[in-house]
């Protein structure tokens, strides 16, 4: 591995030093509110619900005919 100059040194560092100040959550209690939030959502997700699909107006009605 190449050698470092003081600057890079100081760069790393300093990115290390914000890298801790983050507030980090765990796993386990992240993925069960992610698994919650998905499962809440389902019903509005129009490729599992074609009802919401329909209700869409960005859908188009027709395929395109050529000539």
């Amino acid at each position: 591995m190449d050698e470092l100059d003081e600057t890079q040194l100081k760069n790393h560092v300093d990115s290390l030093k914000q890298q801790l100040q983050f507030n980090r959550e765990k796993t386990s209690v992240s993925i069960p509110e992610l698994i919650k939030w998905i499962e809440e959502k389902m019903n509005e997700d129009p490729f599992l619900n074609p009802d919401v699909l329909k209700e869409n107006p960005w859908v188009e009605s027709s395929k395109c005919v050529i000539i």
